[in-house]
């Protein structure tokens, strides 16, 4: 796959995560109702300090994405990270979602999520050998 690709996949990764993020930072209440429901909804500082702290740094990563986007041949360990984030976010409500303490919106987002990692192995994969061969440049 060509450059291209991997810079707009990546610019895509990065407003997927922006979007999931920004949400909830500017409507806390509304995006974590839809999250976890209602009724897990108490609005004190310590939920709403971690919620946060997770939107932050869903917001981070996508900093991350879009900073490969702009130079797909660098940051790769951006990528390493990013996959193995979207793998525990998509286990742990996969986890919540079966406990009946995530709803079926949150789950089907972190499905979502999850094929982000697909794609980000397939990167890693399909340049690997360019990589090996800049090194032995460099």
């Amino acid at each position: 796959m060509s450059d291209v690709f991997f810079s707009r996949m990546f610019l895509l990764a990065a407003i997927w995560n922006f979007a999931a993020s920004l949400g909830g930072l500017l409507s806390y209440e509304t995006q974590f109702k839809l999250t976890f429901g209602e009724e897990a909804f108490t609005g004190d500082f310590h939920q709403a300090l971690l919620y946060r702290g997770f939107l932050l740094s869903i917001f981070l990563f996508g900093i991350g994405y879009y900073l490969v986007s702009r130079d797909t041949s660098q940051n790769r360990g951006i990528v390493w990270l990013g996959a193995a984030g979207k793998v525990l976010v998509f286990a742990f409500f996969t986890h919540a979602f079966l406990q009946g303490q995530a709803t079926a919106t949150a789950w089907a987002v972190s499905i979502g999520d999850f094929l982000w990692t697909w794609l980000f192995f397939w990167f890693l994969y399909q340049t690997k050998a360019k990589v090996r061969v800049g090194n032995l440049v460099g």
